[in-house]
């Protein structure tokens, strides 16, 4: 009885800790509805992990629905208007060993499957992903903003071999994205968005989270 209480109560502090937040003030997802899917866990412990940058101004969102030209939308996993320019998340929730370049269409995930065997998996290019975002996403709001990718792995997984060339792009695991951020802030000495420049971006963007 005990142990069951005490994850009840587990349960009521961490709900009331992501009811605070902004991830439940724009999503409106229920808290285990978050916890038991996968994809929408990882984007909140990305935000968990940067949610501090809020002090400094920073404005976040999640799930936009960005349209296209054949009238589709891409979906942006997290995004984080800031001081500095628009950093654009791309949520990998995986686990395993990752493989991949940055201009191989598709990445591989190889799981363990017991007795020294393995499992190997799939997946569209990451970095193609977040760059087919950042293009539509500039076309919504213009060339002139400055845009970082940052693709974010769940630090249940390795980065077995991922090869990059393009400074511009960040692929890492979660438990770097707040360090990955801080220093590519630090390395931009000047203000490329002002205040208002957020919050016009961010109230241009919201409805695009509320599809």
């Amino acid at each position: 009885m005990i142990p069951v209480i005490i994850v009840i109560v587990i349960l009521v502090i961490k709900n009331k800790e992501y009811k605070k937040g902004t991830y439940y003030q724009i999503t409106k997802l229920p808290y285990l509805s978050v916890r038991n899917n996968i994809g929408r866990y990882g984007e909140y412990y990305t935000y968990k992990r940067l949610k501090h940058f809020e002090a400094d101004g920073s404005k976040f969102l999640f799930n936009i629905y960005i349209p296209k030209d054949n009238g589709e939308t891409t979906e942006i996993d997290v995004l984080m208007i800031c001081c500095k320019g628009i950093f654009v998340f791309e949520s990998k929730n995986y686990s395993g060993w990752i493989f991949g370049s940055e201009n191989q269409k598709n990445w591989y995930q190889t799981l363990p499957t017991g007795r020294g065997r393995s499992h190997k998996e799939h997946f569209y290019n990451p970095i193609m992903q977040n760059r087919s975002h950042i293009r539509h996403l500039k076309s919504l709001l213009g060339e002139q903003f400055a845009m970082r990718s940052i693709i974010v792995f769940s630090d249940r997984c390795t980065l077995k071999s991922v090869q990059i060339k393009n400074n511009d792009i960040s692929v890492i695991n979660r438990y770097n994205v707040a360090p990955v951020v801080s220093a590519i802030c630090n390395q931009t000495p000047t203000d490329i968005l002002s205040g208002r420049n957020i919050t016009e971006l961010y109230n241009k963007l919201y409805p695009f989270t509320q599809v």
